[in-house]
């Protein structure tokens, strides 16, 4: 198990990657929990907010980019 100690050392960029790792890992499983209803209203919101106005998102790489940027 990871410690609360070890995670608050990391710089942000290796906290988002770890979140982005453990997020792919548990959507891929079987058994994963149902999403409560109000994040998948929270990320249809989301969606739908990106399709009326796609200039206003960053793109992956763009989001890493000042993820970076930061340090």
């Amino acid at each position: 198990m990871v410690r609360d100690s070890d995670l608050a050392d990391l710089p942000v960029s290796e906290k988002l990657q770890l979140i982005t790792e453990l997020w792919d890992q548990i959507a891929s499983r079987r058994d994963s929990p149902a999403l409560p209803e109000w994040v998948r209203d929270e990320s249809n919101r989301r969606f739908e907010a990106m399709e009326r106005d796609p200039g206003a998102c960053l793109t992956e790489e763009q989001m890493w980019r000042q993820v970076d940027e930061t340090r």
